[in-house]
């Protein structure tokens, strides 16, 4: 089997495939293409031209399951996401503290409140499809964004500069099509492998060849036969010339997916009234797309900006676990409806917490622990952990969690080898039932 570097690999290309397309793959890419168990009745997709395939049975357990991963990039308050109802909440936050009125009240979330904006995750919570870790972090928090992103990435492995998902899919015998493990919003480190970088989208828009490259004339560079100067032989080449071909089919299969999702969930035009269309909403609608047009997605990390609230938390806040939640509630709508939620989990993070004092710009630094939320069909629902006030660490949620203990979960619902990808199970809380 010829290897070739990615950095060989894209100075052979003139760098094409960077331009917003990043599908292409290595000569020795070994990724998975799931499978179907049961019977499996055709059902009409919203992709135009794509036929759903959608067991009837139960979905083979940790087989052909699907991950969704969605990243809160900048560091989420966890304390306004999830208000603890005791302790020192308001004595720290006399401007930010959200009223007592405005928080939404349920057993699910056991001390604390919900922020009225993530009040439509309540009837997932309600179905039993819910389950919130509180006080999740690593034990010796860092406050540096760069050093968590990696950390959360890496599965806190810093000697490796893999992603914990990049290292699963280096374990798979067969191949992964182009978007079988892609990331939208531009942030691929969790994907990163030895053998697959995955495939990173920065926006809907942006995953295409330049314009005055056509689909047409990049597939022709990958079909023209080898110039015999150069040897007909050579996998240099031949390698270029398949990433050519792949990069092609997986611009062509997301341009169909791309236009179902703004048939069904248009941009709002400029002057016009009502919420925009989020990054949250637009990421998780291409999500679902995907799982729906049946083309070999096992994992979607969406990655959305915004959550560094120095100052004047309180709006911007709002406004995005509002996104959040829509985009979460219309995602699992989507599946619901076609009976495709039974084979997918969706986990959310986000780098570290806030600290639980605000600044004196009506915002908060950079804490440690935060709160992570799980959905699925197959979960333990309900709260585990806390945000304990009483109980800080230098001025910050202390870490009650481990984050690889989402992770564990997350691995073993994709059937995978969590001592080898890992380094070990942290089974501390129960989130797969």
């Amino acid at each position: 089997m010829i290897t070739i570097s990615r950095r060989r690999f894209l100075a052979l290309t003139g760098g094409v495939l960077a331009t917003g397309c990043t599908a292409a793959r290595e000569a020795d890419i070994v990724v998975p293409s799931p499978t179907t168990a049961g019977t499996s009745p055709t059902t009409t997709s919203t992709v135009p031209g794509v036929v759903t395939s959608v067991s009837s049975t139960e979905p083979a357990p940790f087989g052909n399951n699907v991950l969704v991963l969605v990243e809160l990039r900048g560091g989420n308050d966890a304390v306004n996401t999830l208000p603890p109802l005791t302790g020192a909440y308001r004595d720290l936050r006399p401007t930010i503290a959200l009223p007592e009125t405005d928080l939404v009240m349920s057993e699910h979330f056991g001390p604390h409140g919900l922020h009225p904006s993530l009040a439509p995750l309540l009837d997932l919570a309600d179905a039993g499809r819910l389950a919130t870790l509180a006080g999740i972090g690593f034990e010796d928090p860092d406050r540096s964004h760069f050093v968590s992103l990696d950390r959360w990435a890496r599965a806190d492995r810093m000697d490796d500069g893999l992603g914990w998902l990049g290292r699963w899919i280096d374990t798979l015998s067969d191949e992964l099509p182009s978007l079988g493990a892609t990331a939208l919003g531009g942030s691929g480190d969790v994907l990163l492998g030895a053998k697959a970088p995955g495939t990173v989208i920065d926006g809907v828009d942006a995953f295409a060849f330049p314009t005055l490259l056509s689909n047409g004339s990049m597939r022709a560079l990958g079909d023209s036969p080898a110039d015999s100067s150069h040897g007909s032989n050579d996998p240099m080449l031949a390698a270029a010339r398949r990433a050519f071909v792949d990069s092609v089919g997986a611009t062509e299969e997301f341009d169909a997916i791309a236009d179902a999702v703004r048939s069904r969930v248009p941009e709002r035009e400029p002057g016009d009234l009502g919420p925009a269309l989020g990054a949250f909403t637009t990421g998780l609608a291409v999500a679902a797309e995907m799982i729906l047009g049946d083309i070999g997605t096992r994992v979607v990390s969406i990655s959305v900006n915004g959550f560094d609230t120095h100052s004047d938390q309180l709006a911007q806040h709002a406004d995005l676990l509002s996104d959040l939640a829509q985009g979460l509630t219309q995602f699992w709508a989507t599946l619901d409806e076609v009976g495709a939620a039974d084979c997918v989990l969706v986990a959310t993070t986000s780098e570290f917490g806030r600290r639980v004092a605000e600044n004196a710009s009506n915002g908060c630094d950079h804490g440690a622990a935060g709160v992570s939320f799980v959905m699925g069909n197959s979960i333990v629902p309900g709260l585990s952990g806390a945000l304990d006030t009483a109980d800080l660490l230098d001025g910050d949620l202390r870490p009650q969690i481990d984050p690889r203990v989402l992770m564990t979960a997350c691995l073993d619902w994709l059937g995978a080898d969590v001592e080898q990808i890992i380094g070990q199970r942290h089974d501390d809380v129960p989130i797969i039932a």
